[in-house]
């Protein structure tokens, strides 16, 4: 892991304009049950316009805007895709049968990708998401966290990574990341950051990728450090200038770190622009939204102080968070090439 920093995202996107969530989400699991009875889901009608169609459309933009390593488009809630298929498939209590685990995203970017490496002769690098053990225990059950039902959801995260990472020759696999958005904001049950340690890394065992937590808040940052498999701690530090982490950390324990530059919590900023007088009906056209994206003063700052505080401990840049929210999905793409531009510049005197 050595060099500039490289261009990741988080993952969520906002779906295109002729689609709604609802109509996206029938087809998503017409898609999954159609792979799991190993069906050719490209035959059919419904699941290629309303599935495979705007997927790889979400795909191309973060592709045109400069991302590096492409983490799939998330157009599903980030606990529905996973405690669905694990409760329809449930071999033991939270443990999905491990040949039902399946992200349907990553076999259509595997296909897409073999036929633009034929047509482009380049391979593509992607990075998978995956909701993390404990923010699906808490989700699906409640705070107090028993050992062994978590390490069942631990096992189910491995099954879904496994039978997800790609590494072809047109087609790798560069990261792998557990999303734990809650953890670090509030108090968990009945468990000790030992058994925390084991729940994580048994979710990322038997992975050459690299393995990335993503947090919102590094408060309880002693813990994925402390882990065997995670490599990367993420900070949402466009957000947040609180947000850090002492660097003689890293190094004490081996591990980097992936900072947010740009900031994506679009609800906080709305409610800036309007604190400062912005009328809602302007912020509400398309123009408005644009005008929302951090500068790239903004970002370029950001990306310098995280480079002067981490050093090369700093291994990924890219947007706080997911960009679901960012909508039409023009907007979310100005706001992941602006980033790319950025990174560009600042690449240029390193």
């Amino acid at each position: 892991m050595n060099g500039f920093p490289l261009y990741d995202d988080v993952g969520s996107f906002p779906l295109p304009e002729y689609i709604d969530k609802e109509t996206f989400e029938q087809f998503y699991w017409a898609a999954y049950k159609g792979l799991v009875n190993k069906t050719d889901i490209y035959t059919h009608r419904g699941i290629y316009n309303y599935f495979i169609h705007p997927l790889l459309q979400s795909f191309q933009l973060k592709m045109n805007a400069g991302v590096g390593i492409i983490n799939y488009p998330q157009h599903m809630n980030m606990y529905t895709q996973f405690l669905k298929p694990i409760e329809d498939y449930e071999s033991q209590p939270n443990l999905i049968d491990p040949d039902k685990a399946l992200m349907p995203e990553m076999h259509v970017i595997d296909k897409f990708a073999k036929e633009y490496f034929e047509r482009a002769g380049s391979p593509l690098e992607v990075k998978i998401c995956i909701t993390g053990p404990i923010e699906l225990y808490i989700k699906r059950i409640n705070f107090t966290i028993y050992l062994d039902m978590a390490l069942n959801f631990a096992r189910s995260v491995n099954s879904f990574l496994k039978n997800s990472i790609v590494n072809k020759k047109y087609l790798k696999t560069s990261i792998i990341a557990i999303d734990e958005p809650s953890f670090g904001y509030i108090d968990l049950v009945n468990v000790n950051n030992d058994d925390l340690i084991k729940i994580f890394d048994k979710c990322l065992e038997g992975f050459n990728a690299i393995k990335q937590i993503h947090l919102h808040t590094l408060s309880q940052a002693t813990v994925p450090l402390q882990t065997r498999n995670i490599d990367v701690l993420t900070c949402e530090y466009a957000s947040d200038q609180k947000n850090t982490l002492p660097k003689k950390e890293l190094d004490q324990f081996d591990k980097f770190i992936r900072v947010g530059i740009t900031r994506t919590n679009i609800n906080s900023i709305i409610a800036e622009a309007l604190d400062s007088g912005t009328p809602y009906d302007d912020i509400k056209t398309f123009e408005g939204n644009m005008n929302l994206i951090d500068s790239k003063e903004r970002i370029k700052k950001n990306l310098l102080d995280a480079l002067k505080k981490y050093g090369t401990r700093l291994k990924y840049v890219g947007p706080d968070c997911g960009l679901s929210g960012w909508h039409p999905p023009q907007v979310a793409y100005e706001l992941l090439h602006r980033t790319y531009e950025v990174i560009e510049d600042v690449k240029k005197f390193y």
